[in-house]
């Protein structure tokens, strides 16, 4: 009998805070490609989420009814079929209180201790830019006589629609997506999401689709949302003055990452002043702007120092994506509404 997959979302707050507030954790982009993406090819097709009700919505995804295997979507891929190898009926193994797998029945399973199958964050997701799936390049956009592409020490993926304009170098490994343009910029080992414009410099970070770092400034390191902008000189630390390894909070607690080299972790639909500066390991909440110097994480639905007037913060996100050739922006205001009733519920 072919077994019936669920993928299971965690609740806000999980060990992907600040994007697991207002999208699936399965859209998080792992060695270039999303997780769910990842989840599917050890499985095959899901029959499908277990999630808030709001991202179920907002992300039109089928809601899992009938299944007979929960799989959590912040498993490490390589270790799924281990997972599941380990589960037999009525079985489920948790790690640190956190559901990893499960078959049968839930309710009355058996629990099973274990560890090292969940991402612990996303400085491991970062960190998995070093491999990518793809092993040669592929060049099917628009890449300027004046442009360099250097896939000497990785491949390079720039698919059909994409720009590379003039005077703008791509080291591999790197993925430029569809409707994106690289323009006067250095981009070296980094996912570029659909529809996204990208200047300045780009090093071994993730930017989601429809989100722009269309000017001059360093980003390394770092994860950034969809529909998030970086104004001119907007820039991200990512190594300490003294080489000490960097702390990340993860919602709940500050975790030390045993990395010297983190940037920043910032939320869909954020804003930032020109010449911003935001230090290692800092997470900036969704629907947030910030200006300055970021010294400490900044909680969502933030406008600088003072707490987001709803009313306005959809009105002017509605404008902002109603050009946006996304399905999202017919459940914007829901989306809006129940992450920031999950995020006031959860308040510390």
């Amino acid at each position: 009998m072919k077994l019936k997959y669920a993928v299971y979302e965690e609740v806000y707050p999980d060990g992907f805070y600040p994007f697991s507030l207002v999208k699936p954790s399965s859209f998080i982009i792992y060695r270039y490609k999303r997780l769910i993406e990842w989840i599917k090819e050890e499985v095959g097709e899901i029959e499908g989420f277990i999630a808030p009700e709001y991202i179920i919505n907002a992300y039109e995804l089928k809601k899992a009814n009938n299944f007979d295997v929960i799989i959590n979507s912040r498993i490490k891929p390589e270790l799924i079929r281990e997972a599941l190898d380990q589960l037999k009926d009525g079985e489920s193994l948790w790690e640190n209180n956190t559901l990893v797998a499960s078959k049968g029945s839930l309710k009355n399973s058996v629990k099973k201790k274990v560890n090292g199958f969940l991402f612990k964050g996303l400085w491991e997701i970062t960190g998995s830019l070093y491999n990518p799936p793809f092993e040669k390049s592929s060049i099917e956009g628009e890449v300027n006589k004046f442009s360099v592409i250097d896939d000497s020490k990785g491949p390079v993926i720039i698919e059909k629609g994409a720009r590379i304009e003039a005077m703008s170098v791509i080291y591999g490994p790197a993925y430029i997506s569809t409707g994106s343009v690289i323009s006067f910029a250095k981009v070296a080992m980094s996912y570029v999401g659909k529809y996204c414009r990208i200047g300045g410099e780009l090093e071994r970070s993730i930017i989601e689709d429809f989100a722009n770092k269309a000017h001059f400034g360093f980003v390394g390191d770092s994860y950034i949302g969809s529909y998030s902008n970086l104004g001119a000189g907007t820039t991200t630390s990512n190594l300490k003055n003294t080489y000490g390894t960097i702390k990340v909070f993860n919602g709940r607690e500050r975790v030390d990452t045993g990395k010297i080299k983190v940037g920043a972790f910032i939320g869909d639909f954020v804003r930032s002043s020109i010449n911003t500066s935001i230090m290692s390991g800092k997470t900036i909440g969704p629907f947030s702007h910030v200006t300055g110097t970021v010294k400490s994480d900044i909680k969502p639905f933030l406008f600088y120092d003072m707490p987001m007037d709803l009313t306005k913060l959809i009105e002017q996100t509605k404008r902002y994506i109603a050009s946006k050739n996304t399905r999202l922006k017919a459940h914007i205001e829901e989306l809006i509404n129940g992450a920031y009733k999950t995020f006031s519920d959860n308040k510390a």
